[in-house]
Order: C-alpha cells, then sequence, then structure tokens
C-alpha cells in the first residue's frame, strides 16, 4: 500500500513535468522584472572633490566638505548608482581669489545610470575660501631638544641652508618670517653629526618650494676630552 502510494507521489510530480517547469520559469522573470522595476529611495554622501585647481590658488576653507544626494529609481538602478558615485566634483577652472565663493551643487556633474535621478541635493551651494598662492624666503631655526650623553657637550648648530624658499596661501605666508625643523634628540649623540631635518610647519597651506634645497643641520659635539675652544685644559 504505501509502495503504491509512493508510486502515485512520483508519478503525479513528473506529470506535465515540462510545464510545469515553463510555469516556475515565468515565476522567476517575473519576480525579477517586479525587482529591477520597483522605485526605490536612496540617500548617499559624497565627498566634495576640488578638481581643476590652478597652480596659482589654493582652497583654505570650506563650507561643507560633503554632499548629500537622494538617488530614486529603480532597485537595480539605484543600486548601480551607489557603486558609480564616489565624489561630487566642484570644478575651480577660471575662478580667482576670494573669500566667501559661492559653488552651485548641480547635480548635472554626475554620471547617474539610467533608471535613476537624482530628485534631492543637500547642500544646493557650497562656499571655498580661496587665496593666491605667494612665495616667500623665510629663516631656518634648528630646534634640538635634550642633552648629549653625560661629559659630552653641544657646540654650535647650524643649519644649511641658513634660508628656504616657501610657497603657501598668502594670508598665512606673508605672516611668517622665521620656520623650526622638527626637533633632534641629543641624548644619544656622542659626536659631531649632520643630519637632515624636514620643516615643522607651524599652519596648514604652507610647503616648500619645490627647486629649495634639502635642510642639513650640523650639531657639534664635544667629547668629555676636548677642551672648550679658547680654554686650554
Amino acid at each position: 500500500m504505501i509502495l503504491s502510494w509512493g508510486g502515485r507521489v512520483i508519478r503525479a510530480l513528473f506529470e506535465n513535468l515540462g510545464l510545469k517547469l515553463m510555469s516556475l520559469l515565468v515565476a522567476i522573470v517575473l519576480w525579477a522584472a517586479a525587482q529591477g522595476f520597483q522605485s526605490v529611495d536612496l540617500s548617499l554622501d559624497l565627498p566634495i572633490s576640488l578638481e581643476d585647481v590652478p597652480d596659482d590658488l589654493v582652497v583654505v576653507d570650506q563650507s561643507v566638505s560633503e554632499v548629500n544626494v537622494m538617488l530614486q529609481g529603480s532597485r537595480a538602478a539605484v543600486r548601480w548608482a551607489k557603486e558609480d558615485l564616489q565624489r561630487f566634483p566642484i570644478s575651480l577652472a577660471g575662478r580667482k581669489p576670494g573669500r566667501a565663493q559661492q559653488f552651485l551643487v548641480d547635480p548635472k556633474e554626475l554620471d547617474v545610470p539610467r533608471g535613476a535621478e537624482i530628485v534631492a541635493r543637500s547642500p544646493s551651494m557650497v562656499e571655498l575660501h580661496i587665496e593666491p598662492v605667494i612665495r616667500k624666503r623665510v629663516r631656518i631655526s634648528s630646534d634640538v631638544v635634550g642633552s648629549p650623553p653625560e661629559g659630552y657637550a653641544l657646540g654650535r648648530v647650524t643649519a644649511t641652508p641658513a634660508e628656504i624658499l616657501l610657497e603657501g596661501a598668502r594670508d598665512r605666508l606673508r605672516r611668517l618670517t622665521q620656520i623650526s625643523t622638527k626637533a633632534v634628540d641629543l641624548s644619544e649623540l656622542r659626536e659631531t653629526t649632520t643630519l637632515e631635518v624636514p620643516l615643522a610647519f607651524p599652519t596648514g597651506y604652507i610647503w616648500r618650494a619645490n627647486d629649495a634645497p634639502p635642510i642639513l643641520i650640523e650639531i657639534a659635539i664635544r667629547p668629555p676630552d676636548e677642551p672648550v675652544e679658547g680654554n686650554p685644559k
């Protein structure tokens, strides 16, 4: 009896098998189509990317660092847009210096996949503080910390060159008359040493000119048995 019941079940499963498979395929296609064409919304925060910045200008401040866009469209198109949209470009081509220059946040700057669209964005404007880039030569101050090992003495500390050519935002660089090197620790020095030392920039938007030479700091160390110049033992 059990075998007879099992046989009927198997025959029922395979009866009109082609029609059943066709029905399943149609159901899968309809489900996929519904998923693809169903309208969905997605909010994205895109970091602002400043592009086409002239060599003689620098942006020292901006009102926001991200733009929020609201996407709407089919599920598939919105998913593609999420993968493709990584930044919001703002071009500075042709711009001049200014403290509160406004830039329109234009959704047309984004390449949105077909089937999706940007229905809102925030903010609608971005303000930038743009300064001209100037060059200036300033004195170098050598920064040393600590003391040589016991019995050793620190002699003269000399920076070569004594001045450095810098570039940067006009309002910040024109107030600068001297720049220090990063600190050099004396605690392990037992002989006169020359080191290449980077600068310790006191503020952002200032940098070394491309043609500025490396900074070498010569630190004179007198050993315990060497008399001080002009004062023989």
